[in-house]
Order: C-alpha cells, then sequence, then structure tokens
C-alpha cells in the first residue's frame, strides 16, 4: 500500500524545496525506513510465548520449545500441537516532516499468517526422548514509499534558477524468511534436560528505487535525471539451536545457544539504469546482471532465562545476546563499464551486523485452573551498523519495543489464546535534516514505527 503525503495542495514555499530535496533523497535515506532486516525478536513463536514477548528460555513447558529451548521439550508436560497466527496486524512506518513542515511520508501494510506450525512426532523415542517438528516465520515485511512534485515559475526557489520542476521517488521492497526444523530432546531427569534443534533457513529479499527529476531553465534548456535500480535474491542456509533447561516445583531456567549459519545455496539478480542529461553533462549507465551468487549470514546467540512461580503468579525473564557479523557480500556483481562517460564500475551488496543484547519480562496470572491472563514487555534492539554502504539492502535503524496483553482458557482438551499487543520505536533522520533548506532548519524529520498485532492461538491434545 502506496502513502502519498506530499500532495500538490501542500507544494509552496520551503515545503516545496523540502518535497523536492525529498525526492533526490529518498533514494538514499528512505531504504533504512522499510523492514525490520536488522532485528532478533520481531516475532514470537507460540501463543503463551507470543502473550510473554518471548521471555520464556527459561520457563517454556510447550511446543514452541522447540524455537526456545530445545532442552525443555524432554521435561515438558504439554507437547500439544500448536498453532500461533496473527489473525490481524497492522504495520506502519512514517516519515514525519519527511517532505517538509507537516509533509509525512510513509508506508502501511496489514496481514494475517501464521507464525507457527509445531508437533510432535514421538515423544517415546529411545525410551522418553523426544523428537519433534516445527515451521515458523523468522522475519517478514514490505513497504511501498513514494513522493512527488510538480511547480513552476514562483513557487520554485529563485536559488534554484528553474521556470519548471517535476520530480518523483520511490522504494519499495520486501523480505520473508521461513525456518524448517526438527528437534530432538533428551531427559536425563525429571527436572533436567538437554535438547538441539536443526534448521534449513530458506529467505528472499527484493529492492527496487526509483527517482526522476525533470527540469527546465528560464532559458529554455532542459535537464533530465533517471535513477532506476533493484535486486533481488533468494538463499538456503542451516543452523542449529542448542538449550538445557531446568525445572522444579515453584523454579525454572534455561541456557541456549545458537550457530551462526552454514551456507547451501543462494541466487539472486540486480540491475541499474541512470541516465543524467544537462546543459554540460551527460551520464549514460545500464546493466542487467542475472544468476548472481549470493550468501546471507545470521550470528551466534546465547540466551538465558528464568521462571518464579508466587502462589498464582508467574514471573518470566529472558536475555540474549546476538554477536556482530563482519562486513560480507551478499550478492557479488561483476564490474561494468558506465557507457558515458565510459569508466568502470564495480556492483556488490554488502552487509554486516553489530552485536545486540534483547531483553524481556513477563508476568502471567492463574485465575483459575483453566483460565490464565497474561502482560509482558520485550526490547527488539537493531543490528545497524553505519560502517560500510549497504547498495541497496539497507536496514532498519530504530531500536524496538513491544507490549502484551492476553489470556488464554481450555476447553476440554483444547487451549485458545487471545491477546492484543503493540510495537513503537521513534528516532531522527538525520539524511533528511541535511536536506531541508535554511527556512525550514527547524525540521526535525524522525522514522516512526507503530505495529498492532492481534493474536490468536490454538492448541490441540492438551493434557
Amino acid at each position: 500500500m502506496i502513502t502519498r503525503c506530499a500532495q500538490r495542495n501542500a507544494r509552496t514555499g520551503p515545503a516545496l524545496w523540502a518535497a523536492l530535496a525529498s525526492v533526490i533523497g529518498l533514494l538514499a535515506w528512505t531504504g533504512s525506513a522499510y523492514g525490520q532486516d536488522s532485528h532478533y525478536w520481531n516475532q514470537q513463536y507460540g501463543p503463551r510465548a507470543s502473550l510473554l514477548s518471548g521471555s520464556v528460555i527459561g520457563s517454556v513447558g510447550d511446543i514452541s520449545g522447540t524455537f526456545y529451548n530445545p532442552g525443555a521439550l524432554g521435561v515438558a508436560g504439554d507437547l500439544a500441537f500448536a498453532i500461533s497466527a496473527d489473525v490481524y496486524e497492522y504495520e506502519s512506518v512514517t516519515i514525519e516532516d519527511g517532505a517538509g513542515r507537516g509533509i509525512d511520508l510513509g508506508t502501511t501494510r496489514s496481514g494475517v499468517r501464521p507464525s507457527l506450525i509445531a508437533g510432535t512426532f514421538t515423544r517415546t523415542l529411545f525410551g522418553q526422548d523426544v523428537l519433534a517438528y516445527s515451521i515458523l516465520t523468522r522475519a517478514r515485511s514490505s513497504s511501498d514509499i513514494s513522493t512527488e512534485i510538480i511547480s513552476s515559475g514562483p513557487e520554485i526557489p529563485p536559488e534554484l534558477d528553474l521556470d519548471e520542476l517535476v520530480g518523483v521517488g520511490r522504494v519499495d521492497g520486501s523480505f520473508n524468511e521461513t525456518w524448517v526444523g526438527v528437534s530432538y530432546a533428551h531427559p536425563f531427569s525429571s527436572s533436567f534436560g538437554l535438547g538441539v534443534t536443526g534448521y534449513v533457513a530458506h529467505r528472499t529479499q527484493r529492492r527496487r528505487t526509483e527517482g526522476i527529476v525533470e527540469a527546465l531553465a528560464f532559458d529554455g534548456s532542459p535537464s533530465v535525471d533517471i535513477d532506476v535500480r533493484g535486486g533481488n535474491y533468494s538463499t538456503f542456509r542451516t543452523l542449529a539451536k542448542l538449550g538445557g533447561y531446568f525445572t522444579s516445583e515453584s523454579f525454572s531456567a534455561g541456557l541456549t545457544f545458537t550457530t551462526p549459519s552454514l551456507h547451501i545455496a543462494g541466487s539472486g539478480e540486480f540491475g541499474i539504469n541512470q541516465a543524467v542529461f544537462t546543459s554540460d553533462t551527460t551520464v549514460l549507465l545500464a546493466t542487467v546482471q542475472p544468476d548472481l551468487s549470493a550468501e546471507y549470514k545470521s550470528p551466534l546467540s546465547v540466551g538465558f532465562g528464568f521462571g518464579w512461580q508466587l502462589g498464582n503468579a508467574r514471573i518470566n525473564a529472558s536475555g540474549e545476546w546476538f554477536d556482530g557479523v563482519d562486513p560480507y557480500v551478499v550478492m557479488q556483481g561483476e564490474e561494468v563499464i558506465q557507457q558515458v562517460p565510459p569508466q568502470p564500475i564495480a556492483f556488490d551488496v554488502v552487509q554486516s551486523m553489530d552485536e545486540v543484547f534483547n531483553w524481556g519480562v513477563g508476568l502471567e496470572y492463574a485465575f483459575r485452573e483453566t483460565l490464565s491472563g497474561y502482560a509482558s514487555f520485550a526490547t527488539d534492539a537493531s543490528g545497524f551498523t553505519d560502517e560500510i554502504d549497504r547498495a541497496d539492502l539497507s536496514l532498519n535503524t530504530l531500536n524496538l519495543y513491544s507490549a502484551f496483553v492476553g489470556a488464554d482458557f481450555r476447553v476440554s482438551s483444547a487451549r485458545f489464546t487471545l491477546g492484543v499487543g503493540y510495537g513503537w520505536g521513534s528516532e531522527p533522520a538525520p539524511g533528511l535534516v541535511e536536506l531541508i533548506p535554511d527556512e525550514d532548519i527547524d525540521l526535525d524529520p524522525r522514522y516512526v514505527y507503530s505495529r498492532l498485532r492481534l493474536l490468536f492461538g490454538f492448541e490441540l491434545g492438551v493434557d
């Protein structure tokens, strides 16, 4: 869904120049306003874990342990088949004052899809060992941001020395990552277990930017700047999560290690079409490079957590550290010769990630045996690093926060979960500030993120 906030009735004075600046700057800066591909805790899995914002590494007692702590599967009392879905999700990313005072740029999306499907093959492998499966959406997002300007004569700032001006800019992209896993857990006693989940991860990502600026000077000389570029890739990799879990009557704790991923296969393509025509400059560059090799990396992480029962209430807390990822080439394009003027141009898509630490806390309260309520809070720090250029894989720089409230209730052998969650984040957009003229220098453009989630969970075969 495209949100056009720079409307023609707003194109006057300094806002006009800011809108033009945003057309040019959109290609460089709004890429960092879409998608959450620099975050690790943006998704939760399993009905109870979702209501607790994922703070269950040391207190998971159901099938979502396939992801959060496979060591818990061997001692868990509830391994019912589970489907967890966002019945409705509304996500918004806005650049406040991104095209001038009171003129925002933004994108919204909504959708419905499962985030986890999990169950057990057997609970009696080699005696009491557990073999389970899971399919989960590890990451997903899409957006489409655009702006435009059409103006003439006195509406154009005199320093531009232009009689007519037209500009449009657009950035759209999406990514999706799915993990398919098989878990094995061994209980060493009724209170301690170890386990491992092996995953195959499939990731797809695409991005396209378009920018066109056309102008006519008072002397009749025209100028045109066209820049259209984009690419996409698909990769497969493998990784594993190992976990240890201890539980007693009133206390439980867990520790997990997630390995760095190992590349299996991947491919992608990249293309660019650039043309600049002015009275004294001509630039022509066009290339399409299919069948490029592609690779995506994810880091080592270490997680820990605990659960503490106090009467009818239970306090849950978890933290997870993610190592950084050194700069690497996601897609390596071939060097091409720019047609006009002739010169070599190198193309590659590069990415890296900083180390981050996320934490969450959650409270659950049993009103009666078949009804419980939940409230939770969690952080989701961005791994974005500005040490390198990302050449079409710009990341979201926002540190995000989320909160959930909800309840679950049992009917016979089925458990139903209902909840509502809200996520938010905000930070300055310094790149756009640099493009705003002196008349509007007091503007404070900001990236603003919000997400509303309505959760429905269903578990069948609850003991």
